[in-house]
């Protein structure tokens, strides 16, 4: 501080001493400062300008609403897949492959000491026909047998089905029992069904009479 301020400030506060009030003096270099009674002084700080001494009003300010958050679009479904074709059912293996007229026999089967040819087949007024020839391997005679036959088609599709005789004799006439070791024709084993180039055929025993 000068010292003509400070001598004016001095003068301030003697003519001042006698009131009981703080006072407030504004010095000629525009600071202000506060005389206290008890011959003190300080510097006023200067005031924080107003909001409303500037003259522009401001809005209130309103609470701000949530932001909604943001919905993802949903992804375009793809396009459908055409369906794959369905391929025809392969031919199943669980039977013999048939052909009728082929020269070569259809299958040979053995049980209880008894061996089956089944020969050539041919296709015949609306049947499937096989011939057939037994051999006793055993040791008893055998009378009477009988197959349990499955014709299907080439994709396992049953055609037709049944119990059918493969040999007979005659009962009580011996001589004409499948002796032990003997071999001879048995019946032809005949089945209706529709006419197809190729068949699978199951066949087995059912049932073997022996004496």
């Amino acid at each position: 501080m000068s010292v003509k301020p400070f001598a004016a400030l001095l003068a301030l506060m003697m003519g001042f001493s006698v009131q009981a009030a703080d006072q407030v003096v504004t010095l000629e270099d525009g600071r202000k400062v506060i005389l206290h009674d008890d011959f003190t002084w300080q510097y006023l700080a200067p005031e924080a300008p107003k909001v409303e001494d500037t003259g522009v009003l401001q809005a209130p300010v309103e609470p701000q609403a949530p932001v909604a958050a943001t919905a993802i679009p949903a992804l375009p479904k793809a396009a459908a897949q055409p369906k794959a074709k369905v391929m025809p059912k392969k031919p199943m293996s669980s039977g013999v492959i048939v052909r009728p007229g082929e020269a070569k026999d259809v299958m040979q089967l053995s049980d209880y000491g008894l061996d089956a040819l089944l020969g050539r087949a041919r296709y015949q007024g609306g049947e499937l026909i096989i011939p057939t020839s037994v051999t006793n391997q055993g040791r008893e005679a055998i009378i009477e047998v009988d197959v349990r036959i499955i014709v299907m088609d080439e994709f396992g599709q049953v055609l037709g089905q049944d119990t059918l005789p493969m040999w007979r004799s005659i009962k009580r006439m011996a001589d004409t029992y499948l002796r032990p070791g003997a071999s001879k024709e048995g019946l032809d084993l005949r089945i209706e069904v529709e006419q197809r180039e190729v068949y699978q055929l199951k066949v087995e025993f059912d049932e073997i009479e022996t004496r």
